[in-house]
């Protein structure tokens, strides 16, 4: 039987339920025959690494949620539910849609920056913001899906492509309460819903159980299971990020700079308590030789996308093997910003500058908040003035190039690591920071 004959007689079917009991489990086998249909389908063609993804999703029927599908992850993987009256109102392109858009969701870390969101605004300028900030990639969406230009002429909003999910929220709430509309939900509560009802469409992920890095484990094996080397641009970026590698050995440099400076004590059990030597069984203190670091980054025009990316990778390193926290300072011709990351979720998106670059800030900062013990690590391009102002303080620096210039300072006061930058003369045409963007907001705040 031909593809549509036979999902009209399920819809028939379908249309008919009268209660969750009706639902058998004959239609359950030939609804997920078709189902398997459209993965198949996807596999065939250059929709391949979303086909893998669907492949390792388990599959069940909810009558009761008020979007064709909705997924949910849990311990042993992602349950994807699916409601048939309404999803066998699409045809094969329009499924084939919706499981990319189920996918996006999860590849853009959408539960977790779902839960932030909907502690600002109310559900339908959430729901609307993560739906237009994944459907934009997607062609062949069903009629009722929510697009960009839709929503800009239905709600008078100033919004265009290329923007975070957060940023649309924000806007999208706004204009709701400019316009006063009020939500009006038709949907009766009952346990089969029949209309599609948008504010409810994430409702179900209230019933994650898993916490953020769990999930992000589970997304992260499941998509680089299902990568077979080609993808679309941005997913390639989130895949290519999983599995980016420092290319400093933070490890090896840190060892040899700390021996020689001192940060608080740390408990042994090779010295007794000063203030209790009698009590054999206190532990006394040894100096800890654990220094606080600061990672200066350069954030002048002359720096690319693509270069503060491997910033990010290259902070991300020093995080893992750092149990105190981290100083970032943002530079261009002056200090920009000043915030702490004691994990990769502190690490902030970078501010937008037009300045040029000194140096010189960096150090005036460090003398003024006499940070005299601290290790600095500052990215660079190197292209900055030929003599810093003033002789540094701080006990070691560690210039980190991130371009093909060498280091503009006559003398450095310290030693020049370099990882691999991109050609300023090249191009940059879908640069990873671009291409990532959503994913690397989830390390902000």
């Amino acid at each position: 039987m031909r593809f549509d004959d036979k999902r009209n007689e399920l819809l028939k079917q379908a249309l008919g339920f009268q209660t969750k009991d009706d639902l058998n489990s004959n239609f359950k086998k030939e609804f997920f025959y078709l189902v398997e249909n459209v993965v198949i389908d996807m596999l065939e063609k250059e929709d391949d690494f979303f086909g893998q993804f669907m492949i390792k999703i388990k599959r069940d029927i909810k009558l009761d949620i008020t979007w064709p599908l909705a997924t949910l992850p849990r311990l042993d993987g992602f349950l994807m539910y699916f409601n048939p009256i309404l999803f066998l109102m699409l045809d094969k392109k329009e499924m084939s849609a919706l499981f990319k858009h189920e996918i996006y969701h999860i590849m853009y870390s959408h539960y977790d920056r779902e839960k932030r969101l909907k502690n600002k605004y109310e559900p339908l300028a959430v729901n609307l913001a993560l739906d237009i900030s994944i459907n934009q990639f997607i062609k062949n969406l069903p009629m009722n899906s929510q697009r960009i230009d839709t929503v800009i002429i239905e709600y008078d909003v100033n919004i265009k492509e290329d923007m975070t999910c957060e940023i649309y929220a924000e806007k999208i709430e706004k204009a709701i309460k400019r316009k006063s509309k009020k939500i009006i939900n038709n949907s009766k509560d009952d346990s089969i819903c029949r209309v599609i009802d948008l504010s409810k469409a994430h409702d179900i992920w209230s019933k994650i159980e898993l916490n953020k890095d769990s999930l992000k484990d589970l997304t992260k094996k499941i998509a680089i299971n299902s990568f077979k080397g080609k993808g679309p641009k941005d997913i390639e970026g989130i895949i290519n990020s999983y599995t980016e590698k420092p290319e400093i050995s933070w490890q090896d440099i840190l060892k040899k700079l700390i021996p020689s400076l001192r940060a608080g004590q740390k408990k042994t059990i090779t010295r007794r308590s000063r203030r209790q030597p009698e009590r054999l069984e206190l532990r006394g203190t040894l100096p800890r030789n654990l220094p606080e670091i600061l990672v200066a980054i350069d954030i002048s025009a002359s720096m690319s996308d693509e270069e503060v990316y491997k910033i990010m990778i290259e902070i991300l390193g020093i995080t893992k093997i750092r149990s105190h926290k981290i100083t970032v300072i943002e530079c261009d011709n002056e200090v920009r910003r000043v915030y702490e990351i004691k994990s990769k979720n502190d690490i902030k998106k970078r501010l937008s500058s037009t300045g040029s670059t000194l140096f010189t800030p960096v150090f005036e900062y460090i003398k003024k908040n006499n940070l005299r013990n601290h290790v600095l690590i500052y990215f660079t391009d190197g292209v900055g003035e030929k003599r810093l102002e003033l002789r540094p303080i701080n006990a070691n620096t560690i210039w980190v190039l991130t371009g093909d210039e060498e280091l503009s300072l006559e003398k450095s006061y310290g030693e020049v690591k370099r990882i691999n930058g991109k050609d300023k003369k090249q191009e940059v045409e879908n640069s990873p920071l671009n291409l990532m963007r959503e994913f690397m907001h989830d390390w902000a705040r």
